[in-house]
C-alpha cells in the first residue's frame, strides 16, 4: 500500500525521536512530539497552525496544548461549542455526581455539579454520590437517560439550535480533511505498534538473554516505517518500577535506594513517580548485568520490575503523550466545526490496524498471565501455602477446552449414567500435564494449587471437623464421557443440531482466546453443559460494515485489549478518551458496545486475575454500555452478552477461570479452594449483571426465552446451602473460619439477582399468565430437586448430606366435644408425616438462594387463586424427570410431601434461629453470632429472613395447615410439650426450652400478622409506601433518631423511593440541632404509635416490651385509663383477595387449638416442670401466648349460627368445645384455661390481656359462652360485652370536663387557706419588697466578698483525699494557638465586620449568625427548568477565610479540671514511658518527647501539671478598683517618685538593694498566698539565703494579686496543719517540668538560653511565657464568649464555665508561684530573678517611656539598655497588661487600678494610629449599615475624638495617611469612632476577666438599670473606668508652643518608641505587624456551603500545593480556607501529613 510523503516523513520523525533525544524522556522530548503530530495534523502549513491555535502558537519550550489555546481549560464540556451535544464530562476520582431520581431512568445516570446547577430540579428527589473516579461521565444531553427532559443552560440548544438554523461549517481543504485523517490514524498505528510489542506478563524471569532477544523483536519494520531500525551495536536499557495496589511509598523508597546505592530522596522521588504516573524509569545502563542485579533487590519485596530497552521505553513515553495529545483535540475545534476532529478519532480507531512491528507480544496471554489477585487476598495467600504438598509437588496445566475430544460425540447415551458411578480406572484417560517440581515458590511469589483430585491434607481435615464441618468426601472419579469430551443433548429434536454448536464452541466470535488462570484448580471434572448455555443467536453478517463486524479487528479491539500492557496514568487517559469521543457520539457508541461485549470475556479474566491496578481497568466501560436501552438490545441479541455474562460468573465461581458458556460444566461447585469467591473484584459483574436484568429489553427476553432462565438457574444453584453449620456440643470450636465472610457477601449478591430477575416476572390479573406461571415451575422443580437430596452428590460442600427422609409424628388427639361427648372414648395417638430432621444434630445452612427466587416469583404471582398456585407448585415423580430432564435420582412421594420438603428448610432456619437465641449454640463461636447478626440484620433480612417467613406463610396456604403445624411442632422439639408432657428435651436446658417455646409462639404470631407483602397489587397499589410508613413508626416508636442512625435501621430500597421524604415529613417531627455537637433529629408523632406492632418479626424481646411498653402509655393518656388495663388489640389488614386470602386457616385447625392449649396449660402447671424457671418469666411468655390467642379470635370470622358439620371449622368454637380428652368436661378446653389463668394473682398482668379475649369470645359466640360458662359454675355475667378499649369520644369528653371542674374547686379551696393563713400571721412584706425593686433598678453599689477556694477532692488515681499532706495538682496543655486575630484595615470585608460588629457583644448573636465575611458566600445562578424557562436560584459557596498571616500566635493554656497527687502523677506518667517502649508499633496519642500525657480519667490530653497550692481567695468588689487618689494625681506626682526610685535598680543601680527587695516580695507572696506548710518552708529558704534576716512581717510594701485571707479565716478541712512541713524540693521539681515543657514545646519566650544550660541547669527560666499563657488565654476565653447572651445585669462572666476560670485562676497562680520558686531558691547567680528584673524593666520603659519624671529630657530611652526593648505599641496591649500584672505591678507597689486605664489608653491610640498607616480611604470601606446604638455619639464626644486623632497624629505623623482630620465630616468621624469604639470593648472584657481570676474582682449583678446601655459604657463603670468621650478628652488637645502634659508625654513616648522600631530594619516588620489591633468581631470559622457536594465540587477545582495537581484526600482548613492534602505522599514532609505542616504556618 503507498503513502504519501507527508506520513512517510511522520513516520520517520516518529521512528526518530528517541535517538534524537537520546532515549531520555523529558520535558523537551514531550513539547517537540506534540510539535509534531500538531504541524503533521495541518499538512505542515503555518496559516492553518495559526487558525488552529487561535494565532496562538505556543513558543520555544512551551506545551503545546490545544485546549489552553482556545479557552477550553476546564473541559472544552463547558464552552459554547458544547451547546446542544451531551456533556460528557469524565468524572474524577473524590467528584460529586447528582442523580435525580425523578428525572432518571436508572441509579447509573447522573449529572455533574455544573449541568446539575445549570438545570432545575427544585423538589425533586436528588442524590449525591462521590464518584470512583473510574468509568463515569456526566448524561446531560443523553436522551436515553432520561424519563423527564433536562434541560441545561449550558448544553441545551438554544431557539436557533432548537428550530434547525444552526450555522453550517464552513468546508475544509482537501489537504487539510486528508491530514487530520492520516495524522490521528498514524498515531494510533503507531502507538499499537509499539504497545504490541510490550510484555503483557510483567513477572516472566528474565535474563540477559531474553532482554536482549525483547529488543530485536520490538524494533520497527520497514513495511510503514522506512528502513525500520537499524540494529545497534550496544544498546541500552532501562529498568523499569511498576505500580500496583499492594506496596506503600516507603517500602518502594527504601528499596529502590538501597539497590541503586542512592539516597533516599532518590528512592522516593522515584516511588512517587511510580505512584503518581504508573511506573518510573529507575536506571538506565548498557550492561544488562548490573540492571538484572538491581532489579532482584527491588523485586524481594515482591513488587514488579521490568527490563527493556531505552528506545522501546522512550515509545511507550511517547505512546502516553500521543494518547494525551488525541485527548486534548477531541474536545476542540477546527474553525467553526465543532466535530470534526472528535469524529475523524472515532473513525479512525474503528479501521483496522495498519502493523509496522514485529507485534512480538500482540497476542493477548501468549506467555501467560500473572496472578495479582491472589498476591492481594493475605487470607488467599495463608490458605495456598497451607494447602502446598511438602513432596512432590504438581501444577495443573488444564487442557484448552478448544482441543477436547470430540469423537465420542456420536455417542449421545454416554452421559445418561450417573457422574458418581465411573469407576476410578478410567482417570488414566485425564488430558492432564502434571510437572513435577521443588517445594520453593516461584522467584515471583506465587505458589502452586494441588491437582485435581488430590487428597486435602490431614490437618485441614481435622480443622474442619473441629469446626463443626464434616471431613470432605473423597473425591468422585472422573466420568470418562466428560474427559473425553462428549456431549448429550436432553432437547427436542428441532433444538438437536450438534454440527453447529460444535463448530460454535470452537471460538468466539471475537476470535480472542481467554488466557489462562495460573496454577489453576478445578474441582471435579468437566463435562458438557447443556443446551442451553450452547444455543447462540446467528445475526445476520452478510454485508456487515468493518466497524460492526466483530470477527474483524479494528484499532480500537486492539487499543482495549492493549489496555493491561499499559500504565496507570496512560490507562486513565486512554479511558477519558473513549469517553469523550466514542461513548459521547450515539452512533459511535453503539458499534463500541458490540465490539466492547465481543471483547468483554476476555476482558474479564484480565481484571479478576492479572490487573496489577484493578481500580483503571478497562472493565469499567461496561457501565456505559450496559445503561444505554438500545446498546443493551444489540448486544444481547446479536453478541449473546447476558449468557457470556452469567458464564463468566459460572466459570470463575467454579474454576476461578472465566471461561465462554461452552466453558460451563454442569458438575461444577464453588471454587472456595481456589479463591474464587474471596475474589471481590467479581462483584463488578454483578453489577453489570443488575444493570442488565433491569433493561426492559433484557426482561422480555427473560420472559420470552427459556434458555436464559436456566441459566441464571444454573448459576444460582452454586451457593445453595454453603457453609453448614453443626451444633458443637461439649466443648467449643477451636478454629471458627471465616470463610462464611465471603459466602455471606457472594449470596447477599446472588439474592440481589434474585429479587432484580423476578421483577421481569410482575403478573396482574387480566396479563396473560404463561411467562409467570412457567419460570414458577421452572424454579420450583428445581428447588424440590434440591431440596430432596438429589444434588448432593454433586454439591458436597452444601448442607445436604443424605436423601431426604420422613417419618412419623405422633401427637395425642384433640378435640373431642366437651359438653357433648361426655362418655367419649379413650385419648387416641395421630400421626403426621413429617420431615426426619433435628436442627441441633444435623448440617444446617443459611444460604438458600433457590428458595429465595421462588418466593420472589410467589410473591409476583400473588394475585393468583390458591388453586391456581397449588397447580404450579404440584410435582409428580416424572413430572420432576421432564425437561429440562435431570439424572439425578429423585425419590418417589407423594406431590404434597415434594412441597412438605421445599418449605422445610425456611422453617429449619427458623427453629435454628431460635435455638441460636436460646444460647444453645454458643460453643460455636461468634462467627455464627455474626452470621446470624447478618441474617437477620436491616441490609439483608428482605433478601432473606423475610423470604424464609414468606414461604412459610406460602406454605400455610398452599398445603395442609396442620401438616405444617406438624412440621413446625417438629421442627422446634415441641412434640412432648404438645402432649402434655412438658418434660425438657434431651439438649436442652430449662431456660432455653421456654425460649424455643416462646420462639415457637411467636412464630406463628408472625405467620398470621405479618402481612406487609401479602396483599395483591390490585389491592394495595404502593405496597412500598405502606411498608416505609411500617418501618418509620417501627424504628422511631422508641426514641427520636438522626437521618444517619434512621437510614442505618432503614432497608436500602426504600431510601431511594420517591415518597420517602413525604412520608417521614408526615410521620414526624424534627427537632433542629443545637450546637456543634449536636444532630437534627426526627420524632415520631404520637398519633403514629398506633400503627406499630410490638411482635414484628425483627424486634427482639426487649424491643417488644418497650414497643408495648409505648403503645400502652400512648393509648393509656388517649382514653385516661389506667396502663395497667391497656391491651394491645392487632389491627390486621384484610387479605379480599389472592394467594393468601385464607391466611389464617391454619387458627382454625384442631392442632393450632392444641398447641394452645397446651401452651397456656403450661403456665397453669408451671409449679412443677417448671420449678427453676421464675414466675416473671413464665408471665412473659404467657403474654405472648395470649397474643396469639387474640390474634387468632379476631381473625374468626364465622358466625355462630352457620356451625354445621359442613362449615368451615372455627377458632372460637374450638376454644369453646373442644378439650384435650374425653370425660375432662368444659375446664380442658381452652376457654376454660382462661378462666383458670384469670384467677391466678400470680398471673396478675396478664388478666387484662385474657379479660379481653374472653370478651372477644362473647362478642362472636355469645350463647355459647354463656352456656359454658353456666356448666363451669361460674356467673353468667362475670365478663361484660365492653371492651376494655372501648370508650366513645362522648364519654371521655365528659370525663375531662368533670376533671376540669374538679381541679377549679380545688384551687379555690387552696387560694382561701393561703389567704386565711396570711392574715392570721400579719406579716409585713412591704420593706424588703420595696428593696429589692430598688436594688434591681439601682444595682449594688456596696463592698462584698466572700472566700474562694482552690479545687481538691480525691485524686483520680489512688482516689485518696487531696490535702496539704501530699503534693497535688491539675493538668494542663500549653501550646502555640493563632485564635488571636488581628484586622487587615486595607480589607473591606474585614473592615465591614467591624463596623457591623454589635455594640454589646455579651447580647446574643444567634439572629446575625453566621456573622460577618462567614455569612458573606452566597451568590445567584441561571437554571433553565424542564420546559425551558429560566430559573435564578441562590448559591452558598465555600466562603472566604481569615488569612493565617493576620493570626498573632502565642501560648494558651486549656485543661480537663482533674486533680491528682504529683507522686501518683509520677507513677503514671512513668507507666506511659514503659507502655511506648513496650509497644514500639503502636501509635500512642501522646508524644513523650513533647512531655505530654493522657488525662487517665476523661483521655484529655496533657503537658503540663500545675499544683495547687495555695489558699483561698478572697471574691471582693470593687477590691483593687478602689483607689486611694486620682489617676491624675498618680501619674503626676506618685508615680513619678516611685517609678524614680525603682528605676534606679531596674537601671542595675544598687543591684544587691533590689535583689533583697525582690526576696522581700517573694516570700510576703509566699507568707500571704500559699497554704502554710509550703509558705514556711519557702520563707525558711529565703531567710537562709540572706545576710541580714527579714522576718516576713516586715517585707509588707509591695501589693499582693489578688487577696487572700489570714490563716485564721480559712476554716477548709483541705487546710490542716501536718505535723511535718513539705519539702520544697518537689515543688520545685513540679515548675522544673514546666520549665521543661515550655523548652520542649519552644513556647514564645523573649530569653533565649543556649540549650545545655549549662551554668544554670535548675533555674527556672522562661517565666514570662507563662505570663503570656495567662493573657492569651484570658483572650481566646473572650473570644468565645462574644455573641453569647448573658443574664441581664451581669458581665461575660456570666457565662463562662467555672471549670475554664478556675483554669484560669490556676494559670495566673502558677505564673506568680514559678517565679516566686524559682527566685527565692538559694543560687549563686538567679535565673529567674534576673528575668523578673529585666521584664519589670522593660514594661517600665515601654508603659513609663515618654514620662518626663522618669526619663526626663532622654526622647530615646529605650536606645540606652543592654537589649531593644520593643514598643508597647508593637505589642497586643491586653497582654502586655497581664504580664505587667505579674511583674511590673507588684516590683514597683503600682495601682493596678491605674495600669488598666493606661492600657486601655494604649489601645485607643494603636487602634487610631493603625487607621492613619494602614486603612484605606473610608469612601473605599464597604457600604454597610451602621448599628444605630453604635453610631449614636454626642457631638461631645466626636469633638474629643477629633482632637484625640489630631493628637496621636500630631505625634506620629505617620506619612501617606489617607485621612485628613481638617476636612473631616460628622459623617466620617462617626465612622471613625464606631471603629475605634469597637476596638475599644474586647479589651475591656478582657479585663474585666483578668481582674476576676487574679484579683478576685466579684463583679455584681446591676440588674435592669443599664440594660439597654452598650456593653462598652456597663463596663466602663464597672471597671470604674472614665466613659470613652472622658478617655479621648484626657489626652486633650495639642497646642503649639504649650508645654505637653504628663499623659500627652506617654502617648508621645509610645508612639516615638514605634516610630523609631519602624526606622530601624530589625525591627522594621515587628513594627509593622504589631500595630495592628486585634479583630474586635465575633469569631466565625470559613463559611460553608449548604450543600456538601459544593465543598466536594469546589475542592475539584484546587490544586495541591506542593505538585500543582489534583488534590489527593483533600482536607479545608476551617479557619483560612486553604484546602490541601491531608495524607498523600506528596505533601507529607518530615514525618508531618499537610494538616500538621498547616497548623505550624
Amino acid at each position: 500500500m503507498l503513502i504519501s510523503d507527508q506520513e512517510r516523513r511522520l513516520c520517520r520523525l516518529l521512528r526518530d525521536l528517541p535517538a534524537e533525544h537520546n532515549n531520555r524522556y523529558g520535558k523537551e522530548a514531550i513539547q517537540a512530539l506534540q510539535k509534531l503530530l500538531f504541524h503533521s495534523l495541518v499538512n505542515n502549513n503555518d496559516q492553518y497552525l495559526s487558525i488552529l491555535f487561535n494565532n496562538q502558537i505556543p513558543k520555544e519550550r512551551e506545551n503545546w496544548i490545544l485546549r489552553e489555546a482556545q479557552g477550553a481549560a476546564d473541559g472544552a464540556e463547558y464552552t459554547e461549542a458544547a451547546r446542544g451535544k451531551p456533556c460528557g464530562h469524565i468524572f474524577k476520582s473524590g467528584e460529586a455526581t447528582y442523580r435525580c431520581k425523578t428525572c432518571t431512568l436508572d441509579d447509573t445516570c447522573v449529572l455533574c455539579s455544573r449541568c446539575f446547577e445549570a438545570s432545575d430540579h427544585l423538589g425533586h428527589m436528588v442524590y449525591v454520590n462521590i464518584s470512583p473516579g473510574n468509568s463515569g461521565c456526566c448524561d446531560c444531553g443523553d436522551e436515553e437517560a432520561w424519563r423527564l427532559p433536562v434541560n441545561c443552560a449550558i448544553h441545551s440548544a438554544n431557539g436557533s439550535n432548537a428550530s434547525g438554523k444552526r450555522k453550517e461549517p464552513a468546508k475544509f481543504p482537501e489537504d487539510l480533511i486528508e491530514s487530520i485523517k492520516m495524522t490521528i490514524g498514524r498515531a494510533i498505528d503507531y502507538m499499537c505498534d509499539v504497545i504490541s510489542c510490550s510484555p503483557e506478563q510483567l513477572r516472566l524471569h528474565k535474563t540477559e538473554e531474553t532482554i536482549r532477544q525483547d529488543e530485536v523483536l520490538s524494533r520497527l519494520t520497514s513495511r510503514w516505517y522506512g528502513e525500520g531500525d537499524e540494529p545497534e551495536k550496544d544498546p541500552e536499557f532501562a529498568l523499569i518500577l511498576w505500580n500496583d495496589e499492594k506496596h506503600t511509598v516507603h517500602e518502594v523508597e527504601n528499596q529502590v535506594a538501597r539497590a541503586c546505592k542512592a539516597p533516599k530522596a532518590f528512592g522516593l522521588s522515584k516511588a512517587r513517580e511510580t505512584d503518581d504516573i504508573g511506573r518510573s524509569v529507575v536506571t538506565y545502563s548498557r550492561n544488562p548485568l548490573e540492571l538484572l542485579r538491581i532489579a532482584n533487590i527491588i523485586e524481594n519485596i515482591k513488587i514488579t520490575v521490568t527490563i527493556r530497552s531505552a528506545r522501546d521505553t522512550f515509545r511507550e513515553q511517547m505512546c502516553s503523550t500521543i494518547i494525551e495529545w488525541l485527548v486534548d483535540i477531541s474536545g476542540c475545534s477546527v474553525g467553526e466545526d465543532h466535530n470534526i476532529l472528535k469524529q475523524t478519532i472515532c473513525k479512525e480507531m474503528l479501521k483496522s490496524w495498519r502493523t509496522g512491528s514485529e507485534a512480538s507480544n500482540a497476542a493477548v496471554g501468549k506467555r501467560g498471565i500473572d496472578d495479582h489477585e491472589l498476591d492481594e487476598s493475605a487470607e488467599m495467600r495463608e490458605m495456598v501455602i497451607g494447602r502446598i504438598p511438602t513432596e512432590n509437588m504438581v501444577v495443573v496445566d488444564l487442557v484448552n477446552s478448544n482441543e477436547d475430544n470430540d469423537s465420542d460425540h456420536e455417542n449421545a447415551n454416554a452421559d445418561d449414567e450417573d457422574s458418581q458411578t465411573v469407576d476410578g480406572d478410567q482417570e488414566d484417560l485425564m488430558e492432564l500435564d502434571l510437572d513435577l517440581m521443588s517445594s520453593d515458590p516461584d522467584p515471583d511469589g506465587d505458589f502452586d494449587m494441588r491437582a485435581a483430585g488430590e487428597p486435602e491434607d490431614n490437618l485441614e481435615i481435622s480443622e474442619a471437623t473441629i469446626a463443626g464441618y464434616p471431613p470432605p468426601p473423597p473425591p468422585p472419579p472422573p466420568p470418562l464421557q466428560s474427559l473425553m469430551g462428549g456431549r448429550t443433548h436432553n432437547r427436542t429434536a428441532s433444538r438437536d443440531s450438534g454440527d453447529t454448536l460444535r463448530l460454535t464452541r470452537m471460538s468466539s466470535r471475537a476470535n480472542v482466546e481467554v488466557p489462562k488462570t495460573p496454577y489453576s484448580y478445578v474441582r471435579g471434572v468437566h463435562a458438557r453443559p447443556p443446551w442451553y448455555w450452547l444455543d447462540q443467536p446467528n445475526p445476520k453478517m452478510v454485508n456487515v460494515p468493518l466497524c460492526e463486524d466483530i470477527r474483524q479487528r479494528v484499532r480500537l479491539d486492539w487499543m482495549i485489549l492493549f489496555d493491561l500492557r499499559l500504565w496507570k496514568r496512560a490507562r486513565v487517559n486512554l479511558r477519558d478518551l473513549y469517553i469523550s469521543t466514542v461513548v459521547t457520539v450515539p452512533e459511535f457508541k453503539r458499534i463500541l458496545g458490540l465490539r466492547f461485549a465481543g471483547l468483554y470475556t476476555v476482558l474479564a479474566q484480565l481484571y479478576l486475575i492479572a490487573d496489577r491496578e484493578p481500580d483503571h481497568s478497562i472493565i469499567y466501560l461496561s457501565l456505559q454500555m450496559l445503561t444505554t436501552p438500545s446498546i443493551t438490545k444489540e448486544i444481547v441479541e446479536k453478541g449473546n452478552f447476558l449468557t457470556n455474562l452469567i458464564a463468566i460468573l459460572y466459570t470463575f465461581l467454579t474454576t476461578r477461570q472465566v471461561g465462554q458458556p461452552w466453558d460451563v460444566s454442569p458438575n461444577a461447585t464453588l471454587a472456595f479452594d481456589a479463591g474464587s469467591v474471596t475474589n471481590r473484584r467479581m462483584y463488578h459483574f454483578f453489577m453489570d449483571l443488575k444493570h442488565l436484568f433491569a433493561s426492559e429489553c433484557v426482561q422480555e427476553k427473560l420472559r420470552k426465552d427459556e434458555r436464559y432462565v436456566l441459566q441464571f438457574l444454573d448459576l444460582i444453584k452454586l451457593p445453595q446451602g454453603i457453609c453448614p453449620n453443626v451444633r458443637a456440643v461439649g466443648e467449643h470450636v477451636e478454629y471458627e473460619t471465616d470463610a462464611w465472610i465471603s459466602a455471606s457477601l457472594l449470596t447477599r449478591e446472588i439474592n440481589r439477582l434474585c429479587r432484580q430477575f423476578t421483577e421481569a416476572f410482575k403478573w396482574r390479573r387480566g396479563e396473560d399468565p404463561v411467562s409467570i406461571s412457567k419460570v414458577i415451575r421452572l424454579i420450583a422443580k428445581a428447588t424440590i430437586i434440591n431440596s430432596v437430596g438429589a444434588d448432593r452428590g454433586r454439591f458436597d460442600q452444601a448442607e445436604i448430606k443424605k436423601e431426604m427422609r420422613f417419618k412419623k409424628l405422633n401427637l395425642v388427639s384433640f378435640g373431642a366435644e366437651s359438653d357433648r361427648d361426655p362418655l367419649g372414648k379413650d385419648q387416641e395417638q395421630v400421626q403426621y408425616d413429617v420431615v426426619d430432621f433435628v436442627v441441633e444434630k444435623e448440617p444446617i445452612s443459611f444460604h438458600h438462594a433457590l428458595h429465595y427466587t421462588l418466593s420472589w416469583l410467589i410473591d409476583g404471582a400473588k394475585s393468583m387463586t390458591r388453586e391456581q398456585l397449588h397447580s404450579l407448585l404440584e410435582f409428580q415423580l416424572k413430572d420432576l424427570k421432564d425437561s429440562p430432564a435431570t439424572k439425578a435420582a429423585i425419590p418417589n412421594f407423594e406431590p404434597e410431601t415434594y412441597l412438605i420438603a421445599l418449605f422445610d428448610y425456611p422453617l429449619r432456619v427458623c427453629a435454628w434461629l431460635a435455638q441460636m437465641k436460646a444460647g444453645m449454640w454458643v460453643r460455636n463461636g461468634l462467627s455464627l453470632r455474626h452470621q446470624m447478626s447478618t441474617y437477620r440484620g436491616v441490609a439483608q433480612r428482605d433478601l432473606a429472613h423475610h423470604r424464609d417467613i414468606f414461604l412459610l406463610q406460602t406454605a400455610m396456604v398452599i398445603c395442609d395447615p396442620t401438616r405444617i403445624l406438624a412440621s413446625v411442632v417438629d421442627r422446634f422439639g415441641m412434640e412432648d410439650w404438645i402432649n402434655g408432657t412438658y418434660i425438657v428435651r434431651k439438649g436442652y436446658e430449662d431456660t432455653q426450652h421456654l425460649d424455643v417455646a416462646e420462639d415457637f409462639v411467636h412464630l406463628m404470631i408472625v405467620l398470621l400478622s405479618d402481612r406487609t407483602s401479602l396483599q395483591p397489587l390490585e389491592d394495595e397499589p404502593n405496597p412500598q409506601a405502606f411498608a416505609i410508613r411500617r418501618d418509620i413508626a417501627h424504628i422511631l416508636c422508641f426514641k427520636p433518631l438522626s437521618f444517619s442512625d434512621l437510614c442505618s435501621r432503614l432497608a436500602e430500597k426504600f431510601q431511594d423511593l420517591e415518597e420517602f421524604q413525604d412520608i417521614l415529613e408526615e410521620m414526624t417531627n424534627f427537632k433542629a440541632p443545637e450546637g456543634l455537637s449536636d444532630s437534627g433529629t426526627f420524632e415520631l408523632k404520637q398519633e403514629f404509635l398506633a400503627e406499630i406492632d410490638p411482635y414484628i418479626a425483627h424486634y427482639t424481646k426487649n424491643q417488644r416490651d418497650e414497643a408495648e411498653t409505648a403503645f400502652r402509655t400512648w393509648t393509656s393518656k388517649k382514653i385516661g385509663k389506667p396502663m395497667s388495663e391497656v391491651v394491645y388489640e392487632p389491627k390486621f389488614r384484610p387479605i379480599k383477595s389472592g394467594i393468601f386470602a385464607d391466611l389464617s386457616s391454619f387458627t382454625r385447625t384442631l392442632l393450632f387449638t392444641q398447641i394452645i392449649y397446651y401452651s397456656l396449660n403450661y403456665a397453669l402447671h408451671a409449679k412443677h416442670p417448671a420449678q427453676n424457671i421464675p414466675t416473671t418469666r413464665i408471665e412473659a411468655f404467657l403474654q405472648v401466648v395470649l397474643h396469639l390467642v387474640l390474634a387468632a379470635v379476631l381473625e374468626d370470622h364465622t358466625d355462630e349460627d352457620d356451625i354445621t358439620s359442613d362449615s368451615p371449622m372455627s377458632f372460637v368454637h374450638n376454644c369453646l368445645y373442644k378439650s384435650a380428652g374425653p370425660n375432662q368436661g368444659p375446664h380442658a378446653t381452652v376457654f376454660g384455661s382462661l378462666q383458670r389463668l384469670f384467677r391466678i394473682d400470680e398471673y396478675q398482668a396478664c388478666h387484662a390481656k385474657i379479660r379481653l379475649i374472653l370478651i372477644r369470645m362473647k362478642q362472636k359466640r355469645p350463647r355459647s359462652c354463656a352456656r359454658i360458662t353456666a356448666s363451669m359454675g361460674l356467673p353468667v355475667d362475670l365478663i361484660g360485652t365492653d371492651s376494655p378499649m372501648a370508650i366513645s369520644s362522648e364519654d371521655l369528653e365528659n370525663k375531662k370536663r368533670q376533671a376540669l371542674d374538679r381541679q377549679a374547686k380545688v384551687m379555690a379551696q387552696f387560694q382561701q387557706q393561703q389567704q386565711a393563713f396570711l392574715e392570721q400571721q400579719a406579716f409585713d412584706w412591704g420593706d424588703e419588697e420595696d428593696d429589692d425593686v430598688e436594688s434591681i433598678a439601682t444595682g449594688y453599689t456596696e463592698e462584698h466578698k466572700q472566700i474562694w477556694k482552690y479545687p481538691s477532692g480525691n485524686c483520680i488515681l489512688c482516689q485518696e483525699e487531696t490535702n496539704d499532706t501530699r503534693l497535688y495538682g491539675t493538668f494542663a496543655m500549653m501550646m502555640d494557638s493563632s485564635i488571636l486575630r488581628q484586622t487587615d484595615l486595607e480589607d473591606p470585608d474585614f473592615i465591614g465586620e467591624v463596623t457591623t460588629t454589635p455594640s454589646s457583644l455579651d447580647r446574643s448573636a444567634e439572629y446575625i449568625r453566621p456573622f460577618g465575611v462567614g455569612g458573606q458566600n452566597r451568590g445567584q445562578i441561571r437554571k433553565l427548568a424542564s420546559d425551558g424557562h429560566e430559573v435564578i436560584a441562590e448559591r452558598q459557596g465555600l466562603g472566604k477565610g481569615f488569612p493565617s498571616s493576620l493570626c498573632l500566635q502565642g501560648p494558651v493554656s486549656t485543661g480537663c479540671g482533674h486533680i491528682m497527687h504529683y507522686t501518683c502523677f509520677e507513677l503514671y506518667y512513668s507507666a506511659t514511658q514503659r507502655r511506648q517502649n513496650h509497644q514500639i508499633a503502636r501509635n500512642h496519642p501522646e508524644r513523650l518527647e513533647f512531655k505530654e500525657f493522657v488525662c487517665p480519667l476523661c483521655k484529655a490530653l496533657g503537658n503540663t501539671f500545675m499544683p495547687i497550692i495555695w489558699k483561698g481567695k478572697e471574691e471582693i468588689y470593687p477590691g483593687v478598683l478602689q483607689t486611694d487618689q486620682g489617676f491624675d494625681e498618680w501619674l503626676h506626682s506618685n508615680v513619678g517618685i516611685t517609678v524614680s526610685r525603682f528605676h534606679k535598680y531596674a537601671m542595675g543601680e544598687e543591684s544587691k538593694s533590689a535583689n533583697t527587695r525582690h526576696v522581700e516580695l517573694f516570700t510576703h507572696y509566699a507568707t500571704r498566698a500559699v497554704i502554710p506548710p509550703l509558705a514556711q518552708r519557702m520563707a525558711q529558704v529565703a531567710l537562709f539565703d540572706q545576710s541580714s534576716p527579714i522576718s516576713p512581717q516586715q517585707s509588707s510594701r509591695a501589693r499582693i494579686p489578688g487577696f487572700f485571707p489570714d490563716e485564721d479565716s480559712l476554716t477548709s478541712p483541705n487546710h490542716t496543719l501536718p505535723s511535718e512541713a513539705l519539702a520544697t524540693d518537689e515543688l520545685f521539681s513540679v515548675y522544673g517540668r514546666i520549665r521543661d515543657t515550655i523548652r520542649k514545646n519552644e513556647l514564645a519566650s523573649r530569653f533565649p538560653y543556649p540549650p545545655p544550660m549549662s551554668n544554670f541547669p535548675d533555674d527556672l527560666t522562661h517565666s514570662d511565657a507563662l505570663a503570656r499563657a495567662l493573657g492569651f488565654s484570658i483572650s481566646a476565653t473572650e473570644i468565645a464568649q462574644r455573641g453569647v447572651g448573658s443574664e441581664p445585669g451581669s458581665t461575660l462572666l456570666n457565662k463562662v464555665s467555672p471549670l475554664t476560670l478556675t483554669h484560669l485562676r490556676i494559670l495566673s497562680e502558677t505564673a506568680s508561684s514559678y517565679i516566686a520558686v524559682g527566685a527565692l531558691r538559694p543560687s549563686g547567680g538567679n535565673k529567674t530573678n534576673q528575668e523578673f528584673l529585666e521584664t519589670h524593666s522593660r514594661q517600665l520603659l515601654q508603659l513609663f517611656g515618654g514620662h518626663p519624671q522618669i526619663y526626663g529630657s532622654d526622647d530615646v530611652p529605650w536606645t540606652k539598655t543592654t537589649s531593644p526593648v520593643p514598643a508597647a505599641l508593637a505589642q497586643d496591649s491586653f497582654v502586655l497588661l497581664t504580664e505587667c500584672s505579674i511583674y511590673l505591678v507588684p516590683a514597683l507597689n503600682l495601682d493596678m487600678h491605674h495600669v488598666i486605664r493606661l492600657c486601655y489608653l494604649l489601645e485607643l491610640v494603636k487602634v487610631v494610629l493603625a487607621l492613619y498607616c494602614k486603612a484605606g480611604m473610608p469612601s473605599s470601606w464597604p457600604v454597610v449599615p451602621i448599628l444605630a446604638s453604635k453610631a449614636n455619639f454626642s457631638s461631645e464626644t466626636l469633638t474629643a475624638f477629633k482632637n484625640f486623632m489630631g493628637c496621636v497624629r500630631s505625634f506620629g505623623d505617620p506619612a501617606g495617611s489617607s485621612i485628613d482630620m481638617s476636612a473631616s465630616s460628622p459623617q466620617l468621624l462617626r465612622e471613625l469612632c464606631t471603629v475605634v469604639s469597637t476596638y475599644a470593648l474586647p479589651f475591656l472584657r478582657k479585663a474585666v476577666i483578668l481582674l476576676h481570676v487574679r484579683y478576685g474582682v466579684d463583679f455584681p449583678n446591676t440588674g435592669l438599670v443599664d440594660f439597654e446601655e452598650p456593653e462598652t459604657d456597663r463596663l466602663t463603670k464597672a471597671l470604674h473606668l472614665p466613659s470613652l468621650t472622658e478617655m479621648f478628652a484626657s489626652v486633650g488637645k495639642p497646642e503649639a508652643g504649650v508645654e505637653m502634659s504628663v499623659l500627652q508625654s506617654i502617648v508621645c513616648g509610645w508612639i516615638n518608641h514605634w516610630r523609631w522600631m519602624l526606622d530601624t530594619d530589625p525591627f522594621k516588620r515587628m513594627a509593622l505587624i504589631g500595630i495592628r489591633p486585634s479583630h474586635p468581631a465575633i469569631f466565625e470559622l470559613i463559611g460553608l456551603p449548604k450543600q456538601y457536594d459544593t465543598l466536594i465540587d469546589e475542592m475539584m477545582r484546587r490544586r495541591c500545593p506542593t505538585t500543582g495537581k489534583d488534590l489527593t484526600d483533600p482536607c479545608l482548613c476551617l479557619f483560612c480556607g486553604d484546602i490541601f492534602c491531608s495524607q498523600a505522599n506528596c505533601c507529607n514532609k518530615n514525618k508531618l501529613g499537610g494538616c500538621n505542616q498547616h497548623i505550624q504556618k
